[in-house]
């Protein structure tokens, strides 16, 4: 009896449904309609950005290889070494004081021939860090010890995979100390009582959370991992069993990066074996690329910092290299580096002790694997060679390992993260900012920061020839709409539109792509109508362009993100430079911009906007809408979203976007609908305060009125 009302009521739903969504399809369709590129001039626009990246990329790895081939005595590798360990120190972010440790032993088990101890440690004043200790008890009074850090598990030193080595090696005769990773196992960044979880997801997305903000700092995010490391050592030397001339260090994955960092940085090098981390990045560019946010840096590749460079920086300390062949680091890079790090091992006269052990199996430690470490550190470390296998390990359940009440550092003792670390120094971490007098102080204040911008976000002008082709012409809602393309650099090609044939010139930027805004109710649309030529486009990686997993780039977008930093390109200065390019084919167009450009952008470009109107005075003008607030902000929230785009490494305490708002006076800067670094709609009198200096600026400029804290109502026309 109450099926027909039903089916009716379905019916009213695809009907409303159909009303509501097939008009907007359509919309978008026909927006996207519009394309400036010539398929059979450009096949594979979506790999167009990394190619560029891997072309510089190899270029980089080609110089370093060359480097090192030419490097034939000890002497010259060690020079080689203070360069790099030099470059890493400062890729870091540097190291921190020593602290008091304070540790404290929560619980004991007792097992076979060996205990676990619960122990909980300060790396850092109120840094509290979780382990796990396993003793030996043969009746030595002395032991060789091994530090375990541990890969990406939310369960970290507790889940099984990772017991089972602890308990081999302390089997073996070695205390091991095994720790939880920030953002993993007690130590979660971001947790929250009410979800009983993260409140950002898992391992990788709490380290990403901390590691873009480090960035804006001019930090990793892996200075607080090697930190962690180095402390657990110097606690292990506070034990009495442990005799301190013998350490080793082991991990898998994630744990083998901080494997690979720690024997590298810690002047006291420990022999270590790092499993499934090692490779080249030769071969890494071509397969899963970057990873996490603590395994590649800033100017990595400038430096000529790769994987075997890691092992160099502890040459002549005893090495194994750990592999596995369906691994996606991959195992040829391994074979690579093993090979130049033999060659460099015997510049020492110690060709013994680097060795590399692989066998099939995908990313972990199987058998094998583990009772070759044991091997290993116990032929290095107690100076008895021979195979070790323990057969079958027993472990223990985990939440029996947690050294907390609660299995949460948060809510058994409080304390700081990483992200309470970050907020409290980079939220204070301002510009010095002198006040400006009149509009001379301003374009005093704009010749500065042009500087600091091609510092720092590795902006140069290309001069590669600008290639502007023209194509047809189209009419959009009775607009019309000029499809062309340029070259922005060598292997980059630029798809662009122009829109309206007013005698005003706009330039309008949306990280939907530059089709977004020639919807009917678009901004493009709007502007054209009121006597604007509009120059919309789509800046590398965007739109036509967009960067999109295929077989020789199969990451995501955070890691096309990395690659250009890595590469000293970020994508913030590769974007610019689209920009000033466009300006530059604008002209070739016989669009003389006399009067200036007017200037629009939405979302994360606003920030991208800002840089390039202050290092390009054709741009007159600027609007960004729903912009980040400041790069401040981001600094003092523990969570944010997209930042990814916006990043600048470094820029904390140099300038922030009121400061290039500010240089930009007395030319009119509207900042309209500016949002938090989460994408909130912040209230005026929020941004007016973030942006005082700005408003003072245009005032000594004599143009108070030029600058505008604005708001915009949904569907309302953008103002000019």
């Amino acid at each position: 009896m109450r099926r027909a009302p039903q089916n009716q009521y379905k019916g009213c739903m695809r009907s409303s449904l159909r009303t509501l969504v097939l008009p907007l399809l359509a919309a978008i369709v026909q927006a996207q309609e519009i394309r400036a590129l010539d398929p059979a001039r450009t096949s594979a626009p979506e790999r167009m950005l990394v190619s560029y990246l891997k072309s510089i990329a190899r270029d980089q790895l080609a110089a370093r290889k060359a480097e090192v081939a030419a490097i034939h005595d000890k002497e010259a590798y060690e020079r080689r070494k203070v360069r790099l360990r030099a470059a890493a120190l400062q890729m870091l972010g540097g190291l921190s004081p020593r602290t008091p440790l304070n540790p404290r032993v929560t619980g004991v088990l007792r097992r076979d021939g060996y205990r676990v101890e619960k122990v909980i440690y300060e790396s850092r004043p109120r840094f509290y860090v979780t382990a796990n200790l396993y003793v030996p008890e043969n009746g030595q009074a002395k032991h060789p010890a091994v530090l375990q850090p541990v890969g990406h598990s939310t369960t970290a030193k507790n889940r099984a995979f990772y017991q089972k080595i602890a308990i081999a090696l302390v089997k073996t005769g070695f205390v091991v100390l095994t720790y939880d990773p920030i953002g993993q196992g007690e130590r979660r960044i971001f947790w929250d009582s009410g979800l009983g979880d993260s409140k950002v997801g898992g391992t990788t997305q709490e380290h990403s959370m901390v590691g873009w903000q480090s960035l804006l700092g001019g930090e990793s995010v892996a200075r607080y991992r090697l930190w962690d490391g180095m402390r657990s050592i110097d606690y292990l030397l506070t034990r009495p069993e442990v005799d301190g001339t013998r350490i080793g260090v082991t991990g898998c994955s994630g744990g083998g990066t901080m494997t690979t960092y720690t024997a590298a940085i810690d002047e006291r090098g420990p022999a270590a074996a790092p499993a499934c981390y090692i490779s080249d990045w030769e071969n890494q560019l071509e397969g899963t690329g970057p990873q996490d946010a603590e395994q590649q840096f800033p100017d990595q590749l400038v430096h000529g910092l790769n994987h075997a460079d890691w092992i160099g920086l502890a040459a002549p300390k005893p090495y194994l290299i750990v592999s596995t062949d369906q691994d996606f680091f991959p195992l040829e890079g391994a074979r690579k580096s093993f090979e130049e790090m033999k060659r460099v091992y015997t510049l020492y006269d110690a060709a013994a002790k680097v060795d590399w052990f692989h066998e099939p199996g995908g990313h972990g430690v199987p058998d094998a694997s583990r009772n070759a470490i044991c091997a290993f550190m116990k032929q290095w470390l107690l100076g008895k060679p021979g195979p070790v296998d323990h057969g079958e390990i027993r472990t223990e359940y985990e939440e029996d390992l947690n050294a907390t009440p609660t299995g949460q550092v948060a809510t058994s003792l409080g304390g700081e993260t990483a992200s309470t670390m970050n907020t409290k120094r980079f939220g204070i971490r301002v510009p010095e900012r002198k006040p400006i007098a009149n509009a001379a102080g301003a374009a005093a204040l704009r010749k500065q920061l042009r500087v600091r911008i091609t510092e720092l976000t590795r902006f140069h002008a290309s001069t590669a020839p600008l290639d502007v082709r023209a194509g047809s012409t189209v009419s959009q809602d009775g607009v019309p709409v000029q499809r062309f393309t340029y070259q922005s650099d060598t292997g980059l090609t630029i798809p662009a539109l122009l829109c309206g044939s007013g005698s005003k010139l706009a330039l309008y930027l949306d990280p939907r792509g530059k089709s977004a805004g020639l919807r009917a109710d678009g901004d493009i649309l709007s502007l054209a109508r009121r006597d604007h030529t509009v120059l919309a486009i789509d800046v590398s990686g965007t739109g036509e362009v967009e960067f999109k997993r295929h077989d020789t780039a199969p990451w995501g977008y955070p890691q096309l993100v990395w690659f250009g930093l890595m590469t000293g390109r970020p994508l913030i200065g590769i974007r610019i430079n689209d920009i000033v390019r466009g300006l530059d084919a604008l002209e070739a167009l016989g669009r003389q911009p006399r009067n200036g450009v007017t200037a629009f952008a939405r979302g994360r470009f606003g920030a991208l906007l800002l840089h390039a109107a202050v290092v390009d005075e054709r741009i007159s003008s600027v609007t960004v809408e729903q912009a980040l607030l400041s790069y401040r902000a981001a600094g003092a929230n523990p969570i944010h979203r997209d930042l990814e785009d916006s990043v600048v490494p470094g820029i904390l305490g140099q300038y922030d976007l009121p400061d290039l708002a500010a240089a930009l006076a007395p030319g009119p800067v509207r900042i309209v609908n500016a949002v938090s670094p989460t994408g909130r709609l912040l209230l005026r009198k929020e941004v007016s305060a973030e942006y005082e200096y700005t408003a003072k600026a245009f005032a000594a400029a004599g143009a108070p009125e030029k600058f505008q804290v604005a708001l915009r109502r949904e569907g309302e026309p953008l103002a000019e």
